[in-house]
């Protein structure tokens, strides 16, 4: 009876101490500081921080939202931050620090993306984006006081640490590791933020794309990690994984492997001349105009076809005429040009290949306007005549009107032509493909997606924020295969032959490119991780007087196929309040919150950035996703 007595007691001892501890564990923040080394501490959650502690004093690398907390490492002090990029989310409370006169250091560079006026300058010209050049997981406002000091080769001696900058970019255009050894003998730490995640993997690898076509940051990240790998680490503190403590040399290697693979692979010409070999040979149509900007005579690819740059002006019996993309004045001037000498007759429509403005805004030069049809393919039309619905590298600011918007599959008729419309995602998600007999010969206009072996890398590119990525160029270039037309009208001066074995290889292209980039990415899908806009507003800007409602939605997409919990919240910066939402998002779909902000009365005249923070769990997710108010009296 005893025993019996004493055994029920332990299971009740037992049980109450787990329920405790589950229970503290759900009362207690789960933003805890754990020990990396002596002295070194790094904040639970995701991103982490970490901190150097020496006497009752600290030292922060990065600011995350946990490392407010710092209290609790029981110091009394902190001396100065070391913000290893600008990135919102390891920037969380930079701010903070930097109003309590705390030194807030940052890479030399990152000033275009952290101070006040540089951060307004980003969201002014990002919006629409004209140009590719851009970044990403910014802040919705500047911070006042930060030293841009950080750079290469630059070394602290701190209460007996040795600690050296070494420049890192890659998932950030500026960014910083930093190298800490105590004394002599102890381990060398590097805090590489994101310049490293997991082994073999990158978190958010859209990040590295610098621009839409080449891998201009993929190159520098591989870089960064072999430079850091030569440094020889004994422990890996990274922003986006754990702490790696054994073999920290290899898994750098390993990464930049993975990295230069991917970036490799973003070339068309590398992966047929160098990786397969024996490239086909085939010829240009019209060398003279590649790479051109409309600025030269027009060649003349046929008897009824014309082209400068990137416009194309297909020419019908009775001398009316159809333009395929035209580029700025350029394209207005030019084309008066050849209907007087070639004494054409009007312009009745306009085409556009892609939502890309260097193929579309010579729209508002050309005159008679409004007697001109305007067609694309349904899908192409969207950012074209929304252009804040969505975020999308190069967009006009100006919306256009379309007449015709055929569907994937949809024939239309102009004169005696016939053109057969193709979504024909690539360059941009956004793209169509037109086939059309012309002067006895099959053709099949490409836009961006496909030039000649020996042109741009021999495609336009793919990029997380043109919604891009190797799948849809497989899928593109099937097509055509399957089309087997003559000749491919490419863009930018560059039509070339039609080769069978050259998009064969352009399928095999966009396997092997996807394969890679699943490879470096944490889920193991690139069109997951690659992905910015996964979870986002629409529309993405909004014009608003205050006191005023505005109304959007939430728009969270999941390619992955097992459901994903999100814990969502819309940061106010107590301009607006904060929202927040709890959504489930079901394998392999697509769910959507509409929502509502009430712009205050006293809202500045300005662009103002309302970041929106999603959570799996403890971690952050990697999308970049935002809305912007455009106050006005």
């Amino acid at each position: 009876m005893r025993r019996s007595v004493l055994a029920m007691g332990c299971f009740v001892l037992i049980g109450l101490i787990a329920y405790l501890r589950i229970a503290g564990s759900a009362q207690s923040p789960p933003e805890r500081w754990s020990a990396v080394a002596p002295g070194v501490f790094r904040t639970g959650g995701f991103p982490a921080g970490y901190a150097i502690v020496e006497g009752g004093t600290a030292l922060l690398i990065d600011a995350p939202n946990a490392a407010k907390d710092w209290h609790s490492l029981g110091v009394q002090k902190l001396d100065w931050i070391a913000l290893t990029s600008y990135h919102r989310d390891s920037c969380a409370v930079a701010d903070a620090f930097a109003r309590d006169r705390i030194s807030v250091f940052a890479p030399k560079g990152a000033h275009e993306w952290l101070s006040p006026d540089g951060v307004k300058k980003y969201w002014q010209e990002s919006l629409p984006l004209r140009s590719s050049r851009t970044a990403y997981q910014v802040l919705p406002a500047g911070i006042e006081g930060v030293d841009y000091i950080l750079e290469n080769g630059k070394r602290f001696q701190w209460r007996g640490w040795d600690i050296e900058v070494v420049e890192s970019p890659g998932h950030a255009r500026a960014q910083v590791s930093l190298l800490a050894r105590k004394g002599k003998g102890g381990p060398l730490l590097a805090f590489v933020g994101g310049a490293f995640a997991v082994t073999g993997k990158l978190w958010a690898p859209y990040t590295t794309d610098w621009d839409h076509w080449t891998d201009a940051g993929l190159g520098p990240a591989a870089k960064s990690l072999r430079l850091l790998a030569d440094k020889n680490p004994d422990i890996l503190c990274p922003a986006y994984g754990p702490v790696v403590s054994k073999n920290a040399r290899a898994a750098l290697f390993q990464t930049a492997e993975a990295v230069e693979e991917v970036g490799f692979l973003k070339s068309f010409e590398r992966f047929t001349k160098n990786r397969l070999g024996n490239a086909p040979q085939y010829r240009f149509l019209k060398k003279e105009q590649a790479e051109s900007n409309g600025s030269k005579p027009w060649s003349q690819v046929s008897e009824h076809l014309y082209l400068t740059g990137n416009t194309y002006v297909l020419v019908s019996r009775d001398n009316s005429c159809l333009m395929f993309d035209p580029w700025d004045k350029r394209s207005a001037d030019q084309f008066a040009k050849l209907q007087a000498e070639k004494k054409l007759g009007p312009l009745e429509v306009v085409m556009f290949s892609h939502a890309h403005y260097d193929h579309y805004d010579g729209i508002y030069h050309l005159p008679d306007r409004d007697k001109l049809e305007v067609w694309a393919l349904d899908l192409v039309t969207i950012p074209v005549a929304q252009p804040y619905l969505l975020r999308a590298p190069f967009l006009d600011a100006r919306p256009v009107r379309f007449d015709k918007m055929p569907k994937d599959g949809d024939t239309l008729v102009w004169r005696e032509y016939r053109f057969r419309f193709h979504h024909l995602p690539g360059q941009t998600e956004y793209t169509m493909g037109v086939e059309a007999a012309i002067d006895g010969k099959r053709y099949f206009f490409t836009a961006d997606n496909f030039f000649h072996q020996d042109m741009f890398s021999g495609s336009g590119g793919w990029m997380g924020l043109n919604r891009s990525f190797p799948p849809l160029y497989a899928h593109s270039a099937k097509k055509v295969l399957e089309a087997a037309p003559d000749w491919v009208l490419a863009e930018h001066g560059g039509p070339f032959e039609f080769s069978a074995e050259d998009f064969r290889r352009r399928v095999e292209w966009g396997k092997a490119a996807a394969k890679a980039a699943d490879a470096l990415c944490m889920s193991g899908d690139h069109q997951h991780d690659w992905n910015p806009h996964r979870i986002r507003v629409e529309p993405l800007l909004q014009p608003a007087k205050p006191g005023t409602t505005v109304k959007a939605k939430l728009v969270v997409q999941n390619v992955l196929p097992k459901k994903l919990d999100y814990k969502m919240t819309l940061d106010g910066r107590g301009i607006v309040p904060d929202q927040s939402w709890d959504i489930d998002v079901a394998g392999k779909a697509t769910a959507m919150r509409e929502f509502s902000i009430r712009v205050p009365e006293k809202l500045s005249v300005g662009r103002h950035a309302f970041v929106i923070h999603s959570r799996k769990g403890a971690e952050l997710d990697a999308s970049d996703a935002f809305l912007v108010i455009e106050a006005h009296e």
